[in-house]
């Protein structure tokens, strides 16, 4: 198993980029979120998350998107998920996550 990553990048006042490399599974997908939503507050409006380094993705990886798009519409955060890779892609497609969550595919 390979742990998950995540870096952060300011690109502007309001938009934060962050990247995640490693398995996104059951056992990382609550700490990752809490990560994320801890991001998604003050002055950032776009939250941009580079998935390209992701090498593993279930459905819990799946929802996890789900539910921090959800917080992040509450808190009037726009969320993309970009670089998002085959292995994530087939899974969001096969659970609608895609059709939620505005995805770009590598």
């Amino acid at each position: 198993m390979t742990p998950i990553t995540l870096t952060t990048t300011t690109l502007n006042d309001s938009t934060l980029a962050v990247a995640l490399s490693g398995e996104l599974d059951i056992a990382t997908a609550g700490r990752i979120e809490q990560d994320l939503a801890h991001l998604a507050v003050g002055t950032v409006r776009e939250l941009r998350l580079d998935l390209s380094g992701v090498t593993f993705c279930d459905s819990s990886g799946a929802d996890l998107f789900v539910r921090v798009h959800q917080h992040c519409a509450a808190t009037g955060v726009r969320l993309h998920l970009c670089g998002v890779p085959r292995l994530c892609a087939t899974v969001f497609r096969v659970l609608g996550v895609d059709d939620t969550v505005p995805c770009s595919f590598a």
